[in-house]
């Protein structure tokens, strides 16, 4: 990852953690799931109102953010070279203004919209998303539509208005690879999904969805898609409830505030990573809940207040797919991070070790994809056996097992020993941050 200014950030971390599991990490509060980017990527992470009017003039402020899109736009890319890809375009949802919000390269700030029904006008928007190709969607809610617009030099301009007579207070939309538009139609309970001309080609969720409002789609011919299926992701405004479909709106998951043990949860918006994790900030418990692929639940981070990983109404969430940037909006303000690296040891079974028991099985809980490597010391510090270096793709429990040899293959003699474990991330975070656990087997009396 080179060294100067991520790009975007100094433009739009200006529109614009997790509870790392053990108690310890806890009260020392020092998540680490989400990172601020070093200090030469981003001259602000949390960007209050003071520095918006920086930016933007004495008199912006936000007024009901709500989502968040970022894209690298292929307009702007220069093929030849790799210096330029982390430089995104984020389009912010300032719905109380009924505006857009978004950057122009690293020339400063625009706005579209302004109240009104029309061409060039907007009604309480509430979703955004984005493709590189420069399409852009809004969930133009008051007006019962969804409004397509097209982003070239630098300007957004007005292309068509779709599902007009057919949406009911649409709360967001999202675009599949091939252009076609998911949009959660409030009003009517389901989901629909027009082409790129504008004409409904499906719906579903009917029966299923209950006042649908965030959505969240990956497709499996992305580029930027791990795992490589397509799935959509919708979050009920009313039971506080993330349902997973298909492409043809089969039900596939279903997870509920309850199940996180926070009943009154309100998932606001998602965003889908790299790997598929679904991300969902709430508004109510100050949080960004993360979900593996089929909806389990990973971790939680964050809490209320305005200092460092803190969340005041956490709104609209995007995230960069590629190298892992991450725009969170909240009431006021907004920030920036990458996505970094997290995890505990559960625990080693047996603790002690002898003759008769010379190994131990390691349990070493991931929240998010790792390069990590497990070495066991020796009580003066050296290196017995270096246990494993990969990649390790599972979240939640990972079981390593130490069979009591050193690297030579031979029984490590009886003694107290250290087990060191490495987590680092995939993502640009990667070589500036990295996460050391430590835990130990002993020598039985």
């Amino acid at each position: 990852m080179r060294k100067d200014v991520i790009k975007a950030a100094l433009t739009l971390s200006m529109l614009a953690g997790a509870a790392g599991g053990s108690g310890a990490q806890e009260q020392a509060y020092e998540p680490s799931l989400l990172v601020f980017p070093p200090s030469g990527h981003s001259w602000v992470q949390k960007a209050k109102t003071a520095h918006l009017k920086m930016v933007l003039g004495l008199g912006f402020g936000f007024a009901n953010p709500q989502g968040v899109a970022c894209t690298r736009l292929e307009e702007t890319d220069d093929p030849k070279t790799a210096d330029d890809d982390d430089e995104l375009t984020v389009f912010a949802v300032n719905s109380d203004k009924h505006q857009i919000v978004y950057n122009q390269g690293l020339a400063g700030v625009r706005y579209y919209g302004g109240l009104g029904s029309g061409p060039g006008k907007l009604h309480s928007p509430v979703g955004v998303a984005a493709s590189p190709d420069g399409a852009v969607c809004v969930a133009d809610m008051n007006n019962n539509r969804v409004v397509l617009l097209r982003t070239r030099r630098g300007k957004l301009s007005f292309i068509r208005e779709i599902g007009q007579d057919r949406l009911a207070h649409p709360g967001g939309c999202a675009f599949d690879a091939r252009g076609n538009v998911f949009v959660t139609d409030t009003g009517n309970d389901r989901v629909a999904v027009y082409d790129t001309l504008g004409k409904p080609v499906s719906e579903f969720g009917r029966g299923l969805l209950d006042r649908p409002m965030a959505i969240a789609m990956v497709d499996g011919i992305e580029q930027w898609n791990h795992r490589r299926e397509t799935y959509i992701v919708v979050a009920d405004s009313v039971s506080g409830r993330l349902r997973k479909f298909d492409r043809l709106g089969r039900l596939l998951a279903t997870v509920t505030g309850e199940d996180i043990a926070l009943p009154r949860a309100y998932f606001g918006f998602l965003a889908i990573d790299y790997y598929g994790s679904v991300y969902a900030t709430d508004m109510v418990n100050h949080q960004v809940h993360k979900f593996d692929h089929d909806l389990k639940h990973v971790a939680s981070f964050g809490r209320r207040g305005g200092g460092e990983r803190e969340f005041e109404s956490p709104r609209g969430i995007a995230v960069w797919r590629r190298f892992g940037q991450v725009f969170v909006l909240e009431r006021e303000s907004a920030q920036y991070y990458w996505v970094g690296i997290d995890g505990y040891v559960n625990g080693v079974s047996p603790d002690t070790i002898d003759a008769k028991r010379p190994g131990a099985t390691i349990s070493l809980q991931l929240y998010e994809p790792a390069d990590f490597r497990i070495v066991i010391n020796d009580s003066a510090g050296n290196a017995v056996r270096i246990l494993v270096s990969e990649f390790r793709e599972k979240l939640g429990r990972n079981y390593v097992v130490w069979d009591g040899r050193d690297d030579h293959g031979r029984p490590a003699p009886p003694g107290d020993y250290q087990i060191l474990v490495t987590l680092e991330p995939t993502y640009s975070s990667k070589g500036y941050f990295k996460k050391e656990l430590k835990a130990g087997v002993y020598k039985a009396e």
